[in-house]
This record gives structure tokens, C-alpha cells and sequence, in this order.
């Protein structure tokens, strides 16, 4: 071997050196250095799609929170305050916040009779049978009033009356039956 080395000429030698040299180093850089890369390249892409997951993650919170507002909204819309009420507290419920809504718009409540009603699909049917008196607005405001806080209730019968032939009075006389609807798993 040293008379191979002492035969070749030294430019050759160095060539020889530096070819394994970069083939050492080349022989490194694909067996350490580039995998450490790429799982370097695979950290950041995942922390910049965490980083993107987070910022939209509060977006979907948000939006989540919106959605159940909403929710809660029409429930309540279609409900009422009643949605919980079990069934011996509703009848009490409805017939004082008939009360609520009489004084509110200039409307004299002069009776409300609680019945039962029919079972409607997965619903049960409450029935009142109401009678008021009042200006024609007033009656209207009652009855929009009334929808807006009772929920889904539904006039099933309405009979309007002026009052007596003789008096100068524009007062109404109104009866009607409202229909009031839970859910049967409440209650």
C-alpha cells in the first residue's frame, strides 16, 4: 500500500482525498442531516396549521356560541317562558301573564277557563277559553302581545262583539279559544 501511495502522483492523491471527502459527507448529510431536516420541515408545517386552527378556533367558538343563541332564541320563540313548566304550574303561568298583557294594553280581562285539549302528534293541546274587552287596537296589540310572550298558542275560535246597540262607547267585547302547545317530554 505505501508503494502504491509513493507511485501515485500527489495531485491524484489529493483528488482521491477530496472525492472521499464529499462522498463522507455526502454519505452524512443523507443519512443524519436530511432526515433531521425533514422532521424539522413537518414540525413547522404542523405549528402553522395548529397556529391556523387556533385563530379559526376562536371564529368556530364564537360561532357556536351564535348558534346556540340562536337556539335558545327559538325555543324560546316557540315556546315561550313555559318550556320548563311542569304541567300543574302552566295553566297558573298562562293565565297570570294573560293578566300581565290585559294591563299592559288597556284591556279588561273579564274571564279565562282552562281546558284540556287534544293530544296534537308529540304535542299537547291546552286550551283557555278567554273573554276580553277593550278598543280594536288594544285587542290587537293584546292578541300580538299575547303570541310574543305565551310562544306558539293559536286562536282557535274568535267571536268579536260591539258593545250594547244603545251606549256611544266603541268598546269590544271578544271571546276566543287560544290553543296553547308543549312538547310531551316536558313536564
Amino acid at each position: 500500500m505505501e508503494a502504491i501511495l509513493r507511485n501515485t502522483p500527489p495531485r491524484t492523491l489529493l483528488l482521491l482525498m477530496g472525492s472521499l471527502a464529499v462522498l463522507l459527507l455526502a454519505a452524512i448529510a443523507s443519512r443524519v442531516v436530511w432526515p433531521q431536516y425533514r422532521h424539522y420541515s413537518q414540525a413547522q408545517s404542523t405549528l402553522r396549521m395548529l397556529n391556523s386552527a387556533l385563530e379559526h378556533g376562536d371564529g368556530l367558538i364564537r360561532e357556536m356560541q351564535g348558534l346556540q343563541q340562536q337556539v335558545a332564541s327559538l325555543n324560546h320563540q316557540l315556546h315561550g317562558d313555559m318550556v320548563d313548566l311542569p304541567q300543574n304550574q302552566m295553566e297558573s303561568f298562562i293565565i297570570g301573564r294573560l293578566q300581565k298583557i290585559s294591563w299592559r294594553n288597556h284591556i279588561e280581562l273579564d274571564s279565562v277557563t282552562p281546558g284540556t285539549g287534544s293530544k296534537v302528534q308529540a304535542f299537547e293541546e291546552i286550551l283557555f277559553s278567554v273573554r276580553i274587552s277593550g278598543d280594536y287596537f288594544d285587542i290587537y296589540q293584546w292578541l300580538h302581545d299575547m303570541r310574543e310572550e305565551l310562544g306558539y298558542v293559536v286562536v282557535k275560535q274568535f267571536d268579536i262583539k260591539r258593545s250594547a246597540s244603545g251606549s256611544a262607547s266603541q268598546r269590544l267585547h271578544a271571546s276566543f279559544t287560544i290553543a296553547a302547545y308543549r312538547d310531551t317530554s316536558h313536564g
